[in-house]
């Protein structure tokens, strides 16, 4: 009996590895398609969110406490809204749906729009009416106080100074209007004015701003995006119901976990841009110790992974890294190379260097041999068992240079201050972002059509080749400029703060002028009720601790494949799992966010 069930094992185990064996992949655009779920999802949850009145946004209109605006964000409730909005219709994407990726994309597209249209409000109009009445400025939104500095400068010189009148003029006006602006914020309220307890005449309006968010809401929805697709898709693809032209290709071709991995590199790329846009920079020994600080956990992670599959005979794909990487490993030794190349970066840009390692790499695999070796050579030493992950670094490491240079243009309100190590802007201009980004995405598809179309190079994941380099950074630059253009799109009829406490100030001016000379009533002035754009909470949980997240999903996604025969898996059954098992690494992400914990791996 022992011995029936010891077979019984190893045959399903070859079954197992012939199953993620042999793909050829898929077309780029499907691939586009699926992962466009993470798109219109966010659409959907931000119509949600802003217009319907029982969401968690409008209930956090309602209080006036930090700490109840928590509890309405943190609950249960909140946490169902955006696991059914958001993570759900990535799975189905993938799964269920996966042969109408298009029409599942335009039905959630759809559903937001009816959501916006029915329950929409009308404060919209109102605003515009007032805006019209009282002819507030749109530039009034982008004013900071170091943009009157700047102008005072120019003044000075003798540059500007109609620019300075005018501003000197509009204070005046807002003066005798009695409007204030308050310095204080109060995060996640939409802009509000009271008039205070002196209600006469010479009364002053008080303004409560809506505070930005301090992280970049579109590349927060990117990023996490990213990371719940790839932990739905290292589970789906043991179960049937995951198309296998979906799974990992074994050479050549394209295919919805190529991108994955890809994009993974990319993402960590573009949020590590961080350490570089400080103005100091550290001795090279200091910088060697923080990415060996990075590294050496990842390094354990990889030489555990590798001891656990090898202690419960886990089926294996060889072909994918060699018989001892894994992609922790890629993922561990990166850091180090980077800081070995940022060195350079202060002579060329990071995008540059990523180009010309590809073009190296990809010179030394079609004239000097190492694509036949990779492909034919026998596994004898310990470089040949590992020949897949030990040169396909060098295209992961090109492609996460270029994600460090597009970080460097995302993550400052300034698209250009790493060039110019000077910036005074306090508020994102997207629009100038979105340009830029438009740009290099132009410069990355000539690059692609070059390798691929001219060079006639196919794209190898394997071996992370110059057209798998091309392909992956410039579908990634392209769906962040999309994230950016939705987030333009959602906000562009909402105004900031000081726009609608102008409009609104005026407005209520004769609502103060009515009142008794004696009255120190507080009367509370109209409000615009809609919520302003915010990172949907369960994503920015998930960002907090990804690589927590990661390694929870690559645990779990084992267990479930000692426990479940998921090639044998109805489809409903293999759904109810995914679903069950994506809820629990979610659910884990949202509770250390609510605790407030942050586990640094």
């Amino acid at each position: 009996m022992g011995s029936e069930s010891a077979a019984a094992a190893a045959a399903y185990k070859a079954e197992k590895e012939a199953w993620v064996t042999g793909h050829t992949g898929g077309s780029m655009s499907e691939a586009t398609l699926v992962t466009a779920a993470a798109l219109t999802t966010f659409i959907l949850w931000a119509s949600i969110q802003k217009y319907h009145p029982q969401s968690p946004a409008h209930q956090m209109l309602l209080v006036s406490s930090k700490q109840a605006k928590a509890r309405i964000r943190n609950s249960f409730g909140s946490y169902l809204l955006d696991f059914t909005t958001l993570v759900v219709p990535m799975l189905l994407s993938c799964t269920l749906f996966a042969d109408y990726a298009y029409l599942w994309s335009f039905a959630t597209l759809v559903f937001a729009a009816v959501i916006k249209s029915v329950c929409g409000p009308n404060e919209d109009e109102i605003l515009k009416k007032e805006k019209k009445r009282f002819k507030w400025r749109d530039s009034d939104d982008d004013f900071t106080e170091d943009d009157e500095d700047e102008k005072r400068n120019k003044a000075s010189k003798g540059e500007d100074t109609s620019l300075i009148q005018e501003q000197q003029q509009q204070d005046q006006q807002d003066q005798q209007d009695g409007f204030r602006q308050r310095k204080g914020h109060s995060k996640g309220d939409h802009a509000t004015l009271e008039l205070e307890d002196s209600v006469a005449g010479g009364k002053k309006l008080k303004a409560t701003k809506y505070e930005d968010n301090p992280h970049k809401i579109f590349l927060s929805v990117y990023r996490a995006g990213m990371m719940i697709l790839t932990c739905i898709a290292i589970l789906a693809v043991d179960f049937p119901i995951f198309p296998r032209r979906f799974g990992k290709v074994e050479v050549y071709g394209t295919s919805l976990m190529d991108l994955g991995v890809g994009s993974f590199v990319f993402s960590s790329g573009v949020v590590s841009a961080r350490g570089y846009l400080k103005k100091e920079t550290l001795p090279f020994t200091k910088q060697m110790t923080i990415a060996l600080r990075t590294s050496i956990p990842l390094l354990v992670l990889g030489l555990g992974r590798y001891i656990s599959t090898k202690g419960v005979d886990y089926q294996e794909h060889v072909t994918e890294y060699g018989m001892h990487w894994n992609f922790f490993f890629t993922l561990g030794f990166l850091p180090i190379f980077v800081t070995l190349f940022r060195s350079l970066a202060n002579y060329v840009r990071f995008s540059i260097l990523g180009t010309g390692v590809a073009l190296v790499y990809q010179y030394f695999l079609s004239y000097g041999g190492l694509e036949e070796y990779i492909q034919h050579a026998p596994r004898v030493d310990i470089i040949s068992m590992n020949k897949e992950g030990i040169f396909s670094f060098a295209g992961y490491l090109a492609i996460f240079l270029v994600g460090v240079d597009v970080g460097l243009y995302v993550l400052p309100n300034d698209p250009y201050f790493f060039m110019r190590r000077k910036s005074n802007k306090k508020k994102a201009k997207k629009g100038k972002l979105a340009m830029v980004l438009l740009s290099l995405l132009f410069l990355l598809c000539m690059g692609f059509v070059t390798s691929y179309g001219i060079l006639h190079i196919p794209v190898s994941r394997q071996m992370a080749n110059l057209s798998y380099f091309f392909w992956v950074i410039t579908f990634n630059t392209g769906y962040i400029l999309c994230f950016l253009l939705a987030e333009i799109a959602i906000t562009i009829n909402e105004p900031s703060a000081l726009a609608i406490a102008r409009a609104q100030a005026k407005a209520n001016l004769s609502t103060a002028s009515t009142g008794s000379g004696s009255s120190k009533k507080r009367v509370v002035a109209a409000t615009v009720q809609l919520p302003p754009l915010s990172c949907p909470p369960l994503l920015e949980a998930v960002n907090k601790n990804g690589l927590a997240v990661f390694l929870i999903a690559n645990v779990m996604t084992g267990l479930v494949n000692m426990t479940v025969k998921t090639l044998y898996t109805p489809n409903l059954q293999a759904l109810a799992i995914l679903t069950a098992y994506i809820a629990a690494v979610t659910g884990l992400a949202w509770t250390w966010n609510v605790q407030g914990w942050k586990l640094k791996l």
